[in-house]
């Protein structure tokens, strides 16, 4: 019924009414009882009825009354007056939202989906359907969404679905829009996410989507630019936000030039290729090749940029690594020792674990106080066969002194 004309869903609110103060007359009503039904039937041990409760309770709110269009939840004043908080007790549509988002939350940080097959889809659909009102990107964002999104947009690499994720990157997409999100989106790496989404998108419609989420988080953190749907615009962009995005440079670079070969004709999706390679000439411009490094190594995920092969990049910067007392090698060595990085990260440290260690006097030394040594030789019994190539020359260089002339002739004796 519902699946047919989504309009149909007023016939289950159309006896929720106000009296002529603006009050509503009874909490009893159909409207109430409908939400009460379905988010019942949410606890059912039948995964059927659960998917088939989240698509009704999706359709009624999409299709709430125009005078509960805001959801009947109150604005109260929360980090400095700047965020839009609901006060989880002021309306049926508005309770049964919230209730909705958590379980679709829990559901998509489960350990295990309560169904192999549908529980994902349906729940990320309904999810994304939700994100399209305002309201409620504040609590979909305190109930987790950004934890339940990020895995979806990391798996993109094995075999999934196409509509899950287009789903999952509207998610993102629609998240952006409030500044608490766009941060910890920032965090769980869905910047690398949504690149990988797009460059490997076989559908336009997906590839769009997770582009137009690259431009607006490019936009919002620019500079004196940017502001979001849900807060007061903000004069500066987020530094997480901004930090992850300046270490995927190259790589942002790289995707905006292989979309442009594809054959796309989608006019939105050609704009935010462009504006979003203006936003990358524009960072390049104002960042030196530390300033992209260092912030690449503080997003957490590293790939192979142009920074890690330079010889000269590691001459003149290899000594920067020690300051505020290593804080910069510390946090390599601890992307190193990340059991939960990606490959490519882990690679990528290890490798400059040991550039380090070969262009800083007394390097090896500080590499092996800060338990770095340890964490090369474990990862040589890592599954990744270029994880396990970085460690074993990582561990190489860090027990072989003079490492830079072994390899030349005439190079002299080369001592451990």
């Amino acid at each position: 019924m519902l699946a047919d004309d989504k309009t149909r869903a007023a016939h289950f609110l159309s006896a929720e009414k106000k009296n002529d103060d603006g009050e509503k007359k009874s909490d009893d009503g159909a409207g109430a009882r409908a939400h009460a039904v379905f988010l019942g039937l949410l606890a059912s041990p039948d995964w059927f009825t659960r998917e088939k409760a989240v698509f009704c309770l999706t359709r009624l709110i999409d299709q709430r009354p125009a005078r509960d269009k805001k959801l009947g939840l109150r604005a109260e004043d929360r980090e400095g007056a700047e965020y839009v908080v609901p006060n989880e007790n002021e309306s049926v549509a508005g309770a049964a939202t919230i209730r909705l988002v958590r379980w679709l939350c829990r559901e998509l940080t489960a350990p295990a989906p309560s169904h192999p097959t549908r529980a994902v889809p349906s729940c990320v659909a309904a999810l994304a359907s939700l994100l399209s009102i305002r309201e409620v990107r504040p609590i979909a964002h305190r109930a987790g969404a950004v934890d339940a999104i990020a895995p979806l947009l990391r798996r993109n690499a094995g075999p999934h679905d196409v509509q899950e994720i287009y789903e999952a990157a509207l998610c993102a997409w629609l998240l952006i829009f409030h500044p608490p999100a766009r941060d910890a989106m920032a965090r769980l790496g869905c910047v690398r996410g949504l690149m990988d989404v797009a460059g490997t998108a076989a559908k336009e419609k997906v590839a769009r989507v997770a582009t137009l989420a690259l431009r607006n988080l490019a936009r919002f953190t620019s500079v004196g630019g940017g502001g979001d749907d849900d807060a007061v615009p903000t004069t500066s962009g987020s530094v997480v936000v901004g930090t992850s995005l300046a270490a995927q440079e190259e790589a942002l670079r790289k995707l905006v030039q292989n979309l442009r070969l594809r054959d796309f004709h989608d006019e939105e999706l050609l704009a935010a290729l462009t504006d979003l390679e203006d936003e990358v000439l524009a960072r390049r411009k104002e960042a030196s090749s530390w300033d992209r490094y260092s912030a690449e190594l503080m997003s957490g995920t590293m790939d192979w940029t142009a920074a890690h092969t330079d010889e000269g990049f590691w001459r003149e910067n290899a000594s920067k690594l020690t300051d505020n007392n290593c804080r910069l090698l510390r946090t390599l060595v601890a992307a190193a020792g990340d059991a939960g990085a990606d490959a490519r990260t882990l690679a990528v440290a290890c490798h400059d674990l040991g550039e380090f260690a070969t262009h800083y006097p007394a390097g090896r030394f500080l590499v092996h106080d800060l338990k770095g040594k340890e964490c090369a030789m474990r990862l040589l019994a890592h599954a990744n066969d270029e994880v396990r190539k970085q460690a074993l020359l990582c561990t190489q260089k860090l027990l072989v002194a003079k490492w830079r002339f072994l390899d030349k002739p005439g190079g002299g004796e080369v001592t451990a």
